[in-house]
């Protein structure tokens, strides 16, 4: 079988540096990371190679592949994925001259940095909660975990992964979309879908207390607007910014995820306000 193309992202502006390779969550050595950090999840069944073009000037972005294809060592039910991760990041967070660390993530990501940001000693700077909800009650595709589980073929695979864009992605990352979701065990899969609805972040959520930013793809299909206003209300601090695109809105219309997320960070890092 010959290599799979590489989809290459748009070239970055002066002050970007393109994010770190996607690494299994247990292979990161986190203490070795400069500067503030922004960890990025992706969506149950989808490559971190979305985020190919997100940077930040200052920051350093590090993708996780947290589902681990095509063994998928450990459990992706969001609980566990959420309690590994703030396990591992725990000692930097802690650390009182470490960077600042903000969880970013889409989909099933979103709800994994949110469960991570309110798990004990993690004074996380920030999160941002991509095309996602509160709980998964209006999810827009309800019969998703029944076709994972009765039939998952190459075309319904397709299909999925289809209706996470509203504009066609690049054919190169296409091809690397349907490759890892070939490899992905359905039933590491299974467990991420019925996590996720067994989770309800609705009581927990007046609890987190650092910067919120909801940002959502308006032509998403799979999670509604509502969902995302629902989200942005029950956080104490939240702003919200609709974006022209689908469920995967970083792939979609990047210039404008960028636009929304780039003044986000800079307020977190900037010079303390005066007395």
């Amino acid at each position: 079988m010959p290599p799979l193309p590489v989809f290459r992202p748009p070239a970055l502006d002066a002050c970007g540096t393109p994010p770190l390779p996607a690494a299994p969550l247990g292979a990161i050595d986190w203490r070795a990371l400069r500067g503030p950090l922004l960890v990025a999840l992706p969506g149950a069944g989808c490559s971190p190679a979305v985020f190919g073009g997100l940077h930040a000037p200052g920051w350093t972005v590090q993708p996780v592949d947290w589902a681990e294809p095509p063994h998928s060592p450990h459990s992706c039910d969001p609980r566990e994925v959420a309690r590994r991760l703030a396990d591992a990041l725990r000692p930097r967070v802690q650390e009182g001259d470490a960077s600042p660390v903000v969880l970013l993530g889409y989909s099933v990501g979103g709800v994994l940095a949110l469960l991570t940001a309110l798990q004990p000693g993690m004074p996380v700077a920030g999160v941002v909660a991509g095309n996602t909800g509160a709980h998964s009650s209006r999810h827009g595709d309800p019969g998703f975990a029944r076709r994972v589980r009765e039939h998952w073929s190459a075309q319904a695979r397709q299909d999925f992964l289809r209706t996470c864009f509203a504009h066609t992605p690049p054919a190169p990352l296409f091809a690397q979309l349907c490759a890892y979701l070939e490899h992905l065990p359905p039933a590491a899969l299974l467990q991420s879908i019925e996590g996720l609805r067994a989770v309800d972040l609705r009581p927990l959520l007046p609890a987190l207390q650092c910067p919120v930013l909801v940002v959502h793809g308006e032509q998403d299909t799979r999670r509604s607007v509502a969902d995302a206003r629902e989200l942005a209300a029950c956080l104490p601090s939240a702003q919200l910014r609709l974006l022209p695109g689908g469920h995967t809105p970083m792939v979609d219309c990047l210039p404008h995820y960028l636009q929304a997320l780039h003044p986000f960070l800079a307020a977190l890092t900037g010079p303390p306000a005066r007395a």
